[in-house]
């Protein structure tokens, strides 16, 4: 179908109403990127790996908006492969890789789980002999590999995995079966099509004796034509709300033998004669769970990032209705119900980036005492990577819908990238552990903290709160007080602890009512992952962005720690008007103080309206990883949906064949009556 108007945006100018926009800010927002990227020199590298990418011909003009399943899967493994070999050609570092992958390729590759799980794996579980074998392999990609956790029956409760390994010692050989039809592995990315690897997880028993959960690797398919080997059948569990070009897969095992060698045995060894032996302590296990659920924080940033960028833009660009009757179409940004739609998003984006790296420093610095098995610190950032990988994920998909709804109409359209991000962001919701089974291991580590808080102990980290007495803080007496950060925080301590104190106690009661844990734990299950959901909002805005701005106020600019001090100002503020309840039934305000709060939001608008576009313009993300419509960089937006409208497969032709089928017969009366 020929073009009727102008289709080339990028020969066109920015529009004026973005240009403007841009104009308006009271910061440097290459300032606020460098913080994003990590520094100066970071932001200077990933634009060359971006160049890089962006301009290699696997990438350039890509359109996979009208790509089916298979198509997409192609695509993805066709650009995993050329990253590879970019990767390999320039030498790029382990976080360059990642980089690119992620942020420059918005997680459009094949062979996630490859880095993100098998590899971390190997590193945490291998012994160095396992490591001098299977990591060089890995890294050169001469193998694939996946991480095979979860079955079709069971997924976060691991000690139920029904998956086995026995042990043979005749032949030192672990022969691994999936028993049951809910025993096979199911969901693993990357395994129904492209692995030739997985790291399954599987009950181990030597003899008549069960060891309990072990790591194994398991080839999958031949390293000459990909065919899987006997005993392994496996393929793709089919189509999914979103990530299309991702092969989850499921795997059924029918005795399979490995050498005894594959088991992983960094923390436990069988020995040629069949002897276990435990040389740690199994939690360090769980390493690199949470250094998945970790790095979700980061891609909660990312898809809720691109989902704002979007939104922001548009919103300066569309212009609807007047305030007037008389009066200019205004930009939709201007109406204040679309700024509390859109302004608490851009804050809350922020309060996850940092989150995010908080979470991501003291994973890396505490990592070497969780692989020694130092328990207690394990306990603390357990608790910790399940609260804020649970919470991140939940308010990235908040916003995201929301921001998908402020978009009207056009945000309904798959052009505009709002509706994969939709679909991407609920992901986060079950990946990695379900959300409300996270948050029950938060709460029985919160509690854990608040009986030692009541006995006396002194608590620390994230849970000192518990044993603090907020009875006599300051309150909210006028707006100015909405702007104390440590005011706010104070408001959130005192309501975490009186709810996280109540679900104690009522706990405790039934079990000294002579309830059975069990029994008790799930009467009280709601309020538990109520508590634990609080005292993570608690977390957020303590050590994630009041934290985070005093870093700053030694480093960066007055103008920007102004600006991001409004952002944490009105995140922290909106929380509180969205839970108001939680915050009224704890005494830690009053109603009179909440419409305080209310109209301190509403000031808070106007002040970071001039600020929105540069907001988003600091993340940086070019039109061609954006991949909307809506939100491109120049606000050429009709020119550019026309434009995709116009690569929809059923226009090129003019007339359907469904008018020759069905609807020319229709209309000359000649269809066959029934």
């Amino acid at each position: 179908m020929a073009a009727v108007f102008e289709v080339d945006a990028s020969s066109m100018p920015v529009n004026e109403d973005l240009a403007k926009e841009r104009a308006t800010a009271s910061f440097n927002v290459t300032e606020l990127t460098h913080i994003l990227d990590g520094g100066p020199e970071k932001t200077r590298r990933r634009k060359e790996l971006e160049h890089l990418v962006l301009t290699d011909p696997v990438f350039k003009n890509q359109d996979v908006l009208y790509m089916n399943k298979s198509e997409a899967y192609d695509h993805a493994v066709h650009k995993s492969v050329r990253l590879i070999q970019l990767r390999k050609k320039y030498l790029w570092s382990d976080e360059e890789a990642e980089l690119v992958a992620q942020k420059i390729n918005a997680s459009e590759e094949a062979f996630t789980l490859h880095r993100d799980m098998f590899m971390p794996a190997l590193e945490r579980l291998c012994t160095d002999e396992q490591k001098a074998k299977w990591l060089p392999l890995a890294i050169n990609h001469h193998i694939i590999g996946t991480y095979a956790q979860t079955e079709l029956g069971h997924g976060t409760n691991l000690m139920k995995l029904e998956t086995t390994a026995t042990f043979d010692a005749n032949n030192e050989e672990f022969v691994l079966n999936t028993p049951r039809i809910s025993s096979m592995k199911w969901w693993p990315g990357a395994l129904g099509k492209s692995s030739t690897h997985a790291i399954v997880l599987a009950q181990l028993t030597i003899g008549t004796r069960h060891y309990g959960l072990q790591a194994f690797i398991v080839p999958l398919r031949s390293l000459e034509d990909h065919t899987p080997l006997p005993g392994v059948h496996v393929g793709d569990i089919g189509p999914k709300l979103t990530l299309s070009h991702v092969d989850n897969g499921f795997l059924i095992l029918k005795n399979v033998r490995i050498p005894r060698e594959n088991m992983l045995m960094r923390n436990a060894i069988v020995t040629r004669d069949g002897k276990f032996i435990a040389l740690k302590g199994d939690k360090s296990n769980y390493s690199t769970m949470m250094y998945v659920r970790v790095m979700i924080t980061r891609w909660a940033f990312g898809i809720l990032s691109r989902a704002i960028v979007t939104g922001v833009r548009y919103s300066a660009v569309r212009r609807q209705s007047s305030l007037k009757l008389s009066g200019d179409e205004l930009q939709i940004l201007d109406y204040q119900a679309q700024q509390y739609k859109i302004f608490p998003a851009v804050a809350a984006m922020y309060s996850i980036f940092f989150t995010s790296q908080r979470m991501t420093k003291a994973y890396n610095d505490s990592l070497p005492e969780l692989l020694n098995g130092n328990n207690a610190l394990l306990a603390e950032f357990h608790s910790q990577s399940s609260a804020m990988k649970a919470l991140c994920g939940e308010i990235s998909a908040e916003h995201v819908e929301i921001m998908r709804r402020a978009l009207g109409g056009h945000g309904f359209m798959k052009l505009s990238g709002l509706t994969d991000l939709h679909h991407a962001s609920l992901v986060l919701i079950t990946i990695e552990g379900e959300n409300t089974v996270l948050y029950q291991q938060t709460a029985r580590y919160i509690l854990k903290q608040l009986a030692a808080a009541v006995s006396g102990e002194h608590v620390r980290g994230t849970s000192a709160y518990l044993g603090q007495s907020f009875d006599d803080i300051r309150q909210i007496e006028s707006e100015a007080d909405c702007r104390d950060l440590d005011l706010l925080l104070n408001l959130y301590k005192k309501m975490a602890q009186r709810i996280v104190s109540q679900t104690g106690q009522h706990l405790q009661a039934d079990l000294e009512a002579g309830l059975p844990k069990d029994e008790a734990w799930n009467k009280n299950m709601v309020s538990l992952v109520r508590a634990a959901k609080v005292s993570g909002k608690h977390a957020i805005t303590s050590f994630s962005n009041v934290e985070a701005l005093r870093n700053l106020k030694g480093t960066a600019s007055p103008e920007l720690v102004t600006v991001l001090s409004k952002l944490c100002c009105l995140f922290s503020l909106y929380v509180i008007e969205t839970n108001s309840g939680h915050f009224l039934e704890t005494e830690a305000i009053s109603s009179v103080q909440l419409e305080i709060i209310r109209r301190a939001e509403m000031q808070l608008l106007q002040e970071i309206r001039p600020e929105a576009v540069a907001l988003v313009d600091a993340v940086d993300v070019p039109d061609e990883c954006l991949k909307s419509a809506l939100g491109c960089y120049d606000g050429n937006v009709y020119e550019r949906m026309y434009a995709a409208a116009l690569n929809e497969p059923m226009n090129k032709s003019e007339v359907h064949p469904s008018y020759y089928k069905y609807i020319r017969g229709l209309l000359r009366g000649t269809v066959s009556k029934l």
